[in-house]
């Protein structure tokens, strides 16, 4: 009962002690039981050394005693020796004795403990001396003879004797007190030794306590409690709840308190789990948009939602345990289904769209992903299927394709009405401008030739009114064809500047360029398209200018990127209504000031151009004192394949050298044909066959293979393009020059016909001295 008492105590303090300072308790109790078994092993081991070392010192003075006294009696018999015989031999113990007695003494002190051996040894030391002096006074007299030195001796002899007798019993005094130091001495060895022995048994039987101590209390306070531990984790495994575990407030405690912890949270979570799947099972259940299912490895359905039932017509009862193909049109019912299974497999997720089938034979259009299921393990588990009805979606989508597709018909439509607008609009403008040309070149008279240059005006008038016109609609319908190029801006500057000079010279404007701070600087544009905008600036700049006014031209860079073209007038402004329908088409800002001809396109077209060429136009200031206007360009990079384009300069020509003896000219329009007859006969005076079927110009072209030939690529019977390439094909025809002069002024019908081989392109109506410049180089090459 008193153990129990002041064990339960202790116990119950070490099973709060945390699992660290348990282990350091159960390893420090043995280790300090054995520490302190070992310490008094020690001690007492020291202690009967030092018995031990006191007999030997003992032992050790014992012998300097004894050595001490036969020095002495050695010594003095040598002396009497030495005495009676004269023979030095008899003196080797004294001169020993000499020698060693001094180290005998100082020897015997340090070890000397006792006070009174100390007190005799202090005692004995002078009267040593004094002997070793009167043996040496008897050995200094033993060569002396007389009376006086016999008695002299004798004398000596009775005193060393007297200080002999003196030193033994001195001597005999320290042994005897050493005998009896040795024999005390023993005893506390002994003594000392028996005591070593039982302080070692009482330290081993301490240590040994010590370690049944530790190992009750490890037993106690871990293991048991880990096993009990172990079985309640067994149970918390088989999804058992915990009883009552004892508590502590050690780690051990700490986990049983986990423990059980974690099985209330399991409990609260497995009843959550079924609560949660209950959530999901009403959640997929009420999802009435999708069609949510899952499906076995196999591919057989194991569940069943209301979307699905809703999609599918199928209700759950008809629909669980049969094969997810029967959803599928017959066409792909056999294939269509591994097909999903085994990407989903691959791949982890399929997604498609195509037709399913309703209950009621129905067709509808269906989204489906399909996704594998796995487990932790990577184990299949089969797979969930969604499936959603875009029924709907995919009838608008057939809607706008339809659309797009009479979009594309339409626009389609608007090509083809463009490109048959411009021919039939240029082919009877070639006529007019092209007998206008004739007439200017032979009539001499000034007023006739008024006349026709009137003429000549209204038709190139119009001309540009038709290119701009179709330029607008090629630009609203995205179809306008740009050839971008490197163009050095400077040089392009110079050209406009010298295109528009003899309009400014008519009109008393003063023309200003200054490009200092472009330096030779680039642009990516098209250089045909950049040249016509601004000259339209230009133009309008100069038209609308003031009497005696200036026009000038100033170049800057404009950021890292973009440089600016400004061309600034000194006329009297636009107004502020006029700012508003500034860049609209077909309006005509200064029809009410004066008479100045345009079509009111310049400026629309100009900024669409620009937007085209990823540039941009704008009014930035305009007063009565003069306008601005803005051209900015992206900064291009010199390709090293740039070459300077000069203006177009026709000059006059001369009479014909008649190389060209026979031309075919194959055309349609009995005008145009006219109007070519009379410039090749006159200028050339060669002979020219006409053809207005495609035919009939292979025909005649195979029969006379003439020098040049000049095709229409509208024709009757059959297109420009295929006599070009039947030309092309035929050894006959094939190195014959052939002249394309189309009414499509478009550059993709250029392109075409010269990707076909054709030795150039002109466009109706005929620039005349374009034409006969075109024939003459062909006719000397």
């Amino acid at each position: 009962m008193i153990a129990q008492r002041i064990f339960a105590p202790i116990s119950k303090l070490f099973l709060d002690q945390p699992l660290a300072h348990k282990g350091l308790i159960a390893i420090a109790v043995p280790l300090i039981c054995f520490l302190i078994a070992l310490a008094s092993v020690f001690l007492a081991d020291r202690e009967s050394r030092q018995a031990e070392n006191y007999v030997r010192v003992t032992l050790a003075i014992q012998s300097d005693i004894l050595e001490l006294h036969a020095l002495l009696a050695e010594a003095a018999s040598g002396v009497r020796g030495f005495l009676l015989t004269g023979n030095e031999a008899f003196l080797a113990p004294f001169n020993k004795a000499s020698a060693e007695l001094p180290g005998v003494l100082a020897g015997m002190r340090p070890r000397i403990r006792d006070s009174e051996q100390l007190a005799r040894l202090d005692a004995m030391e002078p009267l040593v001396n004094q002997k070793l002096k009167g043996l040496s006074a008897l050995r200094d007299a033993g060569g002396q003879f007389g009376q006086a030195a016999r008695d002299d001796i004798r004398k000596t002899l009775v005193e060393n004797k007297a200080l002999l007798d003196t030193l033994r019993t001195k001597i005999d005094e320290m042994r005897a007190r050493e005998d009896f130091l040795l024999a005390v001495r023993t005893g506390e060895a002994d003594a000392i030794r028996d005591r070593s022995q039982w302080i070692t048994l009482f330290g081993a039987l301490f240590g040994l306590l010590g370690g049944v101590s530790a190992i009750m209390l490890m037993s106690n306070g871990i293991v048991r409690r880990v096993a009990s531990l172990q079985k309640a984790a067994y149970k918390l495994a088989s999804g058992q709840e915990l009883g009552s575990i004892p508590a502590a407030r050690d780690e051990v405690g700490e986990l049983a308190k986990a423990l059980q912890e974690a099985s209330h949270l399991l409990k609260a979570r497995e009843d959550a789990l079924r609560e949660s799947e209950e959530r999901f099972r009403l959640l997929v259940d009420g999802v009435h948009d999708y069609g949510i299912f899952g499906l076995d490895e196999a591919g057989h359905v194991v569940s069943w939602n209301v979307g699905a039932e809703r999609i599918t017509g199928y209700g759950a009862q008809e629909a669980i345990g049969t094969h997810f193909s029967k959803f599928y049109p017959e066409n792909t019912r056999q294939t269509h289904p591994a097909q999903e299974l085994a990407q989903a497999v691959a791949f982890g997720r399929v997604e498609d769209e195509g037709w399913r089938i309703r209950k009621d034979g129905d067709p509808f259009w269906a989204n489906v992903v399909v996704t594998a299921l796995k487990d932790e393990h990577g184990n299949s588990r089969g797979f969930s299927k969604i499936t959603r009805d875009m029924t709907d979606r995919k009838k608008a989508e057939e809607a706008l394709q339809a659309a797009r597709r009479e979009a594309e018909r339409a626009s389609q439509a608007k090509s083809e009405f463009l490109s048959r607008m411009s021919h039939e609009l240029r082919t009877p403008l070639n006529s007019i401008l092209g007998f206008g040309q004739i007439l200017e070149m032979d009539t001499e008279d000034p007023d006739a030739q008024l006349s026709v240059k009137q003429i000549l005006t209204a038709g190139r008038h119009l001309l540009s009114l038709i290119d701009e016109v179709l330029d607008i609609a090629r630009i609203e319908a995205g179809r306008m064809e740009l050839s971008l190029d490197t163009i050095d801006v400077g040089g392009l500057l110079a050209e406009a500047m010298a295109l528009a000079r003899p309009l400014a010279e008519a009109r008393n404007i003063d023309l200003h360029l200054d490009d200092r701070q472009l330096g030779q600087i680039f642009t990516a544009a098209d250089r045909r398209r950049l040249l016509q905008v601004l000259l339209n600036l230009l133009s309008n700049a100069i038209k609308f200018n003031r009497p005696g006014g200036e026009v000038r031209i100033v170049g800057r860079i404009d950021g890292p990127q973009m440089l600016t073209i400004d061309i600034c007038d000194t006329g009297s402004g636009i107004s502020s209504d006029g700012v508003g329908r500034l860049f609209q088409p077909f309006e005509r800002l200064g029809k009410d000031r004066n008479a100045t001809e345009g079509t009111g396109l310049g400026l629309a077209l100009s900024r669409h151009l620009m937007e085209a060429m990823g540039g941009g136009l704008e009014l930035v200031e305009t007063s009565p004192q003069g306008t601005r206007f803005s051209v900015r360009l992206p900064i291009g990079i010199d390709n090293g394949a740039l070459e300077d384009v000069p203006p177009m300069q026709v000059t006059a020509l001369g009479a014909s050298d008649n190389k060209l003896a026979n031309v075919l000219c194959i055309e349609d329009n009995p005008q145009s044909l006219s109007l070519i007859e009379n410039v090749m006969t006159r200028h050339f005076g060669c002979d020219v066959m006409p053809a207005m079927l495609g035919e009939l110009g292979l025909a005649l072209a195979m029969q006379h293979r003439p020098d040049l030939i000049l095709l229409d690529l509208d024709l009757p019977d059959m297109s420009g393009l295929d006599v070009l390439q039947r030309l092309r094909s035929d050894a006959k025809t094939r190195a014959i020059p052939v002249i394309v002069i189309s009414a499509d002024a478009t550059e993709a019908s250029r392109q075409k016909a010269l990707a076909a081989e054709a030795t150039t392109y002109l466009t109706k109506p005929l620039d005349l001295r374009l034409f006969m410049k075109t024939v003459e180089d062909i006719a000397c090459n």
